[in-house]
């Protein structure tokens, strides 16, 4: 360690054994010192004003037992407490040791790197991303304090009145646009920030319905991106074209179309190659590996809404003892995520099959899977659901119920879309519909 380092640890030290109220200000973790001891007495120093509001050497002495001679001693921490560099240069110091500590994991990580370079059996692109996010990470450690969280509530509101007028003139619809004119009426589309769940048994139409969710958005202007670990992006990317083109799904894997279909389909490619679009369905995907790319895609596109189809098989690089703390770090992760960079996160979620023993199968959120992490991180939760999938004689054929069991800021409601299975296209249903549905529903009682 070099002498400037040490003089800087223990002035930072010794200004707060003199002066105990001087940790309200010191905004350094043990981790960022150079030497073990000094470690250990930031580390025993925060616990004691934590806990008594001051900084007594005799009771920290009696308190650290076994490691009192990790630190030296009481002789040394008399030592440290003569060094004192005042409330006026005690931020200078701490300057010194935040920027030690950047050089220091930037030399380390730099070796990591290297050494991984030679055994890592990732390709070299994997290589780079993982390189490029360790450098990213120091390089968002900031110099000196962070901001204060603390504002005025009125500053929160920032330029209201223009706000508002925005608000009116785009009728309420104050977010991204979602797959149905009806539900953004009733949510407002999808809010920045807000970490959205799709849940529903398999076969209801889950990843249809983002997918036309998905359509809606980029043609109301926002850039979206489809993070795939169920299925890969050439069979999504069909499944884009089925929606776009009004193409039937069989067609499409068989690929015997007519000379109208061939019409569609080269309407559908324009329509996606135009649209801002983005899919990653990359094995084995991590929370992590899904955090670095939404970095990089926000920093070119800050209208942005991301998907995740589906939020169960998320993987970490850390390990967990269960795949409930598993789910729940995630869930956490993408309300975390969507905070971060102000953006709306649409997590696809599994159902649980206890609902099929109801009467009535309609989920309901104690249905999700994990549902404690889920259900208190997610700002809303959207149920789908299909009565002619378990009804042979609904009078709701290729009716989907969208929902709303949980709006933060919304309330909760629902709605109804026709659903073609063939194309899987999503549709909002008009009056006229309405008015032949009961039509029909009328002859068939007579």
């Amino acid at each position: 360690m070099t002498e400037h380092l040490f003089r800087a640890e223990t002035a930072v030290l010794g200004s707060v054994l003199h002066e105990p109220e001087l940790m309200d200000d010191i905004y350094l973790q043990p981790e960022e010192f150079v030497d073990d001891r000094h470690r250990l007495m930031l580390q025993y120093f925060r616990v004691m004003y934590e806990q008594d509001g001051t900084l007594d050497i005799v009771l920290m002495a009696a308190r650290s037992g076994k490691d009192l001679e990790k630190i030296g001693n009481v002789s040394y921490i008399m030592q440290v407490r003569g060094s004192v560099a005042g409330p006026e240069n005690i931020a200078h110091y701490q300057a010194i040791i935040r920027d030690g500590y950047i050089r220091r994991r930037t030399e380390d990580t730099l070796r990591l790197i290297a050494d991984a370079g030679s055994q890592d059996a990732a390709t070299a692109a994997e290589y780079v991303s993982r390189a490029q996010a360790a450098l990213e990470e120091i390089a968002e450690i900031k110099a000196g304090p962070s901001e204060s969280g603390v504002q005025r509530m009125s500053a929160a509101l920032g330029d209201h009145h223009k706000e508002l007028q925005r608000r009116s003139q785009q009728r309420g619809i104050t977010g991204a646009r979602t797959a149905s004119a009806d539900l953004d009426r009733l949510t407002g589309g999808h809010q920045p920030s807000d970490l959205e769940i799709i849940a529903a048994r398999p076969s209801m139409g889950k990843t249809a319905y983002v997918v036309n969710d998905m359509i809606a958005a980029a043609k109301g202007g926002h850039h979206t991106a489809l993070f795939s670990l169920e299925m890969p992006a050439k069979r999504i990317a069909e499944r884009f074209l089925s929606v776009l083109g009004n193409i039937d799904g069989k067609k499409m894997k068989s690929g015997a179309f007519t000379d109208a279909d061939w019409e569609r389909w080269s309407f559908a490619m324009d329509e996606l190659d135009r649209l801002p679009i983005f899919i990653d369905d990359t094995a084995g995907m991590t929370f992590q590996h899904i955090s670095r790319e939404v970095k990089r895609l926000v920093k070119k596109n800050p209208n942005l809404v991301i998907y995740i189809d589906f939020l169960q098989l998320v993987q970490t690089e850390q390990r967990f003892k269960s795949d409930h703390e598993r789910i729940a770090y995630v869930s956490k992760g993408l309300k975390q995520l969507g905070r971060r960079f102000n953006v709306p996160v649409v997590a696809i979620s599994a159902v649980g099959r206890d609902c099929e023993k109801r009467q009535d199968k309609r989920p309901m959120m104690s249905d999700l899977r994990e549902s404690g992490s889920i259900e208190s991180d997610a700002d809303n939760i959207i149920f789908l659901y299909r009565d002619d999938y378990y009804n042979s004689d609904s009078d709701k054929k290729n009716i989907v119920e969208v929902i709303v069991a949980k709006g933060r800021d919304v309330g909760v409601g629902s709605i109804e879309m026709a659903f073609n299975k063939q194309t899987g296209r999503f549709l909002d249903i008009t009056d006229e519909d309405r008015r032949k549905a009961a039509e029909a529903r009328e002859r068939k009682a007579n």
